[in-house]
């Protein structure tokens, strides 16, 4: 009778190695990814890093009012409906992430806000143009270095700014004091508080007051 070789026998050895390493493969893919067996993707490193939170987030340059005339405010047309020239019908700023971090804001589903005299009204995220109020969208995107391009998505990474524009129901009126948040995933959410200036104007400089 012939005894089988080595090399052509599969042994309980090789099954238990073989086990073992499927089992680590899996952990590395639940460490980085989050679990793999379920749609449930949110743990894991390359998620967290993705899914910063907002307040990794800080202004680049100045904050921008516009009056409620109908646009184009920063280069975005609006939908055509009711106006309010003596109030201020749209706000820009420019996010990036703060120096050190190294992950991404995903601003899809950020949840934006904007506050004054007791009322806050939360606005979405739309890519539809002409814009709809109330709304926000990205404006533009630009890089901190020179001959760097930002990606085209919705995700801010370090170098990039995205200068947003928040498009709220109705103009606020001169002399108002507001805040908008920029809510994403954990922590605290991005704040700014600015006034509406007494004299509204086509382009009004927020950071002046």
């Amino acid at each position: 009778m012939m005894n089988p070789s080595r090399s052509d026998a599969v042994t309980g050895a090789d099954i238990v190695v073989g086990i073992i390493a499927v089992i680590g493969l899996l952990i590395v893919v639940h460490y980085l990814l989050g679990s793999p067996m379920t749609a449930n993707h949110d743990e894991g490193i390359i998620p967290d890093a993705i899914q910063a939170s907002a307040d990794a987030l800080i202004s680049d340059g100045d904050v921008y009012g516009f009056a409620d005339n109908g646009g184009p405010y920063e280069g975005i047309t609006v939908a055509d409906g009711p106006t309010s020239p003596e109030t201020m019908g749209a706000v820009s700023l420019s996010l990036r992430l703060m120096e050190g971090e190294t992950g991404g804001v995903d601003m899809e589903n950020a949840d934006v806000r904007i506050s004054a005299e007791e009322h806050i009204e939360g606005l979405r995220y739309s890519a539809n143009m002409p814009l709809q109020r109330p709304n926000w969208t990205v404006a533009s995107r630009t890089h901190v270095t020179a001959g760097d391009q930002a990606d085209n998505d919705l995700i801010i990474e370090p170098g990039e700014i995205f200068t947003i524009l928040v498009y709220p129901s109705e103009g606020l009126p001169p002399d108002t004091a507001f805040s908008i948040q920029v809510q994403t995933g954990k922590g605290e959410p991005y704040t700014i508080t600015r006034k509406v200036p007494g004299s509204i104007k086509p382009v009004m400089d927020l950071n002046a007051l």
